[in-house]
C-alpha cells in the first residue's frame, strides 16, 4: 500500500499540466481557436464561407435553436467493403484529373464523403471533420421532408392533387390558394420567391423568409414566417415551370405537421428516421417561434444521410409506393425548360438531367437523381445501380464549393457499379 507521502507525490504528477514546446497545452490551443471563431461569428458573416462557416456547419445547434429528431430504434449496421479500385479511379474535378481519393483528401472544400454500393460502404473519407460529427445539410433537408410527405401519401393520408389549403387552412385567401400539393413539392408553385434572388439580398423575398426564421441577420421589420408566406405573390401559373423556391419546402413541412399533428422533428422521427436505422439523433433548426426550418435546417451524421439515401435503392422503395417511384422517374415530374436544359448541357453535355420532382434538383433519364445544398452538401442516388453518394462541404470565402456532384455522376457512369 502506498504511503501518504507517495500518494501526495502521485497526485502531484497526475495534476501536472500537459505542455507543448511553447508552454501552452494542446487542448488550450484548440480551445482558444474555437473561442476565436465564436468571437468572429456574426449573423451577417456565418455563411460567407471559410473557417467560420466550416465551424458553424459542424456545430449548428450551438448557434441556433433546434429540435431533436430522436434515434429510437437500434442503429442499422453498415457493411464495409473498401474498394481500392474506386479510391484510385481517375475523376475530373475542378479542372484537373486525379484519383477520387486524392481529390477528396486534398480539396479544402470537401469535409466528408461516403459511397455505398449495393448496401456496402466502398469509400469513406472525413478529411475535414470526424465521422461522428453532425454537419448541416442545408437544402439536402428538403428531400427528407419530401420523403415524409411521400410516406404520408403511401399511407393514404394526403391526396397530392388537392389544393394546399386543404391541409394548411392558414393559406386560404393568399397567392398559395388553389396550388396543388404536387406542384408545391415539385417546386412548380409559381410563387415569386426565388432563391436566385440571392440569400444576401436583404430586399429579396428569400431573405425575408429566412430572416423570419432567425436564420439570417435582421435587416427588415420583424415578421412571423406565416405572415411572410401570406404576403407572397404568384408570378406564373402553377405547374408550368420548375423554379427553386425554398418557401415551397416550408409549406410542405406545414402539410406534414398538420396531417401528422406533430412538430416537424417528431413527424420526421416517425416517418423517416425510425425507418432508416439511424445511428444518431438528427437535429432540426427551429425559429424562436418554434417554426422548423424545413428547407435547410437538418444536421446529421454523414452515414445517416447515406442510410436515408438507401430508401431509394433496392428494397428501400418499399417505404413508399410505385406511384412515388413513377413520379421520380418522370410521370409527374417537371421537365426543365429549354433555357434550363441549355445551361445544364453546358456542364453535362448529352448526359444532362431532364427534370426535377419531389424536391430533387436533378433527375436523369436513367433514374439517377441529385439533391444539393448550399456551400457544397449533396446526395446522389442511382436506384438501378443501388449506388448512394453523400457528401458534406464548406465553400471558401470566394464562394467556391466542391465538385462532388460532377464527380458523383462520373462514378455512376464509370462502369464500376454496373
Amino acid at each position: 500500500m502506498l504511503s501518504h507521502k507517495w500518494k501526495i507525490a502521485l497526485l502531484g504528477i497526475l495534476l501536472l499540466p500537459t505542455a507543448t514546446a511553447n508552454g501552452q497545452g494542446k487542448n488550450d490551443t484548440e480551445l482558444e481557436r474555437q473561442r476565436a471563431i465564436y468571437k468572429k461569428y456574426s449573423p451577417d458573416n456565418f455563411d460567407d464561407g471559410g473557417e467560420i462557416s466550416h465551424y458553424v456547419w459542424k456545430n449548428f445547434p450551438a448557434f441556433f435553436l433546434h429540435d431533436t429528431i430522436a434515434r429510437t430504434n437500434p442503429a442499422r449496421p453498415l457493411l464495409e467493403a473498401p474498394s481500392r479500385e474506386l479510391a484510385n479511379l481517375s475523376v475530373e474535378a475542378e479542372g484537373e484529373d486525379r484519383s477520387l481519393e486524392s481529390y477528396v483528401t486534398n480539396s479544402p472544400q470537401v469535409d466528408g464523403m461516403i459511397v455505398m454500393s449495393r448496401g456496402q460502404i466502398v469509400f469513406e473519407a472525413y478529411p475535414r471533420m470526424q465521422g461522428h460529427d453532425r454537419h448541416l445539410g442545408w437544402s439536402v433537408t428538403k428531400v427528407v421532408v419530401g420523403a415524409a410527405l411521400a410516406a404520408l401519401e403511401h399511407q393514404g393520408k394526403v391526396d397530392m392533387a388537392q389544393p394546399v389549403e386543404t391541409y394548411v387552412p392558414d393559406l386560404k385567401r393568399t397567392a398559395w390558394e388553389g396550388i396543388s400539393v404536387r406542384n408545391i413539392v415539385n417546386m412548380a408553385s409559381g410563387i415569386k420567391c426565388l432563391d436566385s434572388e440571392g440569400y444576401q439580398n436583404t430586399n429579396g423575398c428569400i431573405y425575408r423568409y429566412e430572416e423570419s426564421l432567425g436564420l439570417t441577420a435582421q435587416h427588415n421589420d420583424p415578421m412571423e414566417t406565416l405572415d411572410v408566406l401570406r404576403s407572397m405573390e404568384r408570378h406564373r401559373a402553377a405547374g408550368t415551370k420548375y423554379e427553386y423556391v425554398s418557401a415551397d419546402t416550408f409549406v410542405i413541412g406545414m402539410v406534414v405537421e398538420n396531417i401528422s399533428g406533430q412538430p416537424l422533428a417528431l413527424a420526421l422521427q416517425s416517418l423517416v428516421w425510425d425507418k432508416i436505422g439511424a445511428e444518431a439523433d438528427g437535429m432540426m433548426m427551429v425559429s424562436p417561434d418554434g417554426r422548423a426550418a424545413a428547407h435547410a435546417g437538418l444536421s446529421a451524421r454523414l452515414r445517416d444521410i447515406a442510410r436515408f439515401g438507401q430508401l431509394y435503392t433496392g428494397d428501400g422503395m418499399g417505404a413508399f409506393d410505385a406511384a412515388h417511384q413513377a413520379d421520380l422517374r418522370s410521370r409527374n415530374g417537371i421537365r426543365f425548360s429549354p433555357q434550363q436544359l441549355f445551361q445544364l448541357k453546358e456542364r453535362y453535355g448529352d448526359d444532362a438531367p431532364t427534370h426535377a420532382a419531389w424536391q430533387w434538383d436533378m433527375i436523369w433519364a436513367d433514374g439517377a437523381m441529385f439533391k444539393g445544398g448550399y456551400s457544397g452538401q449533396g446526395l446522389y442516388i442511382d436506384p438501378d445501380k443501388e449506388l448512394v453518394v453523400a457528401f458534406f462541404g464548406t465553400a471558401n470565402e470566394r464562394g467556391r464549393s466542391n465538385d462532388l456532384l460532377w464527380v458523383s455522376r462520373q462514378l455512376s457512369n464509370s462502369g464500376l457499379f454496373d
